[in-house]
């Protein structure tokens, strides 16, 4: 199709666009173990810190107790150009996994956390309804990328999430497996599921309609 430049099936790899702006920060501003309004600090002047925090905390829809949250720090970053990747290694798993519920919430998704499903057993990190698609979304919060092997395994084992979530659901809209990485460094379908690296988050959601030839849909 069309649209679908920058997400092909596996064995044909192309990169996207950015998921804010194309600014690269040294490795040497963030290091290991900073905390994010740490980084926001050395990134702003004093005074514009909390009205960072306060912009990013009216977009994702936060109350205003939360906007020293690692979500919203995390997100006041993405919009001032840092890399996706590098706030990402600042963040908990648990703290990965609400960046990205708040990315889709911003995206105009409803989102539901940590799905249980039954007969077997199995949990969904993010279960996000949008118009047209419901997406079954597993975060890997991993520091380093994954072989052929590995990705196909861990799509293989979303999409049997995503069978056992389409028997949960009244709702019969067709449901999409994503994985969403920290580290893989390009875009591409394994198996039928779009493995998507964090910085081209935002702008997969705006285009996954076109995408949707690619997904094995449930």
């Amino acid at each position: 199709m069309g649209g679908t430049r920058g997400y092909q099936a596996e064995g044909s790899i192309h990169h996207c666009c950015p998921l804010i702006g194309v600014h690269v920060v040294p490795d040497s501003v963030i290091q290991p173990g900073d905390q994010l309004i740490g980084v926001l600090e050395r990134r702003l002047p004093s005074h514009e810190v909390r009205r960072a925090l306060e912009e990013a905390g009216d977009e994702l829809g936060l109350p205003e107790g939360d906007l020293l949250s690692p979500t919203c720090a995390a997100y006041a970053l993405l919009k001032l150009n840092l890399q996706a990747e590098e706030v990402s290694r600042l963040l908990t798993w648990r703290e990965f996994e609400k960046l990205t519920g708040a990315l889709l919430r911003v995206s105009g998704y409803g989102v539901e956390e940590n799905v249980n499903l039954t007969h077997p057993r199995a949990q969904i990190d993010l279960v996000a309804r949008g118009t047209s698609l419901i997406l079954s979304v597993d975060c890997k919060h991993y520091s380093k990328g994954h072989g052929p092997a590995m990705l196909r395994r861990f799509a293989l084992a979303q999409l049997a999430r995503s069978r056992l979530l389409r028997k949960k659901l009244n709702d019969r809209r067709p449901i999409a497996s994503v994985i969403l990485s920290t580290s893989e460094p390009e875009g591409r379908f394994v198996e039928g599921v779009a493995v998507v690296p964090v910085r081209t988050f935002r702008s997969f959601l705006t285009t996954i309609d076109s995408y949707s030839a690619l997904f094995d849909l449930k």
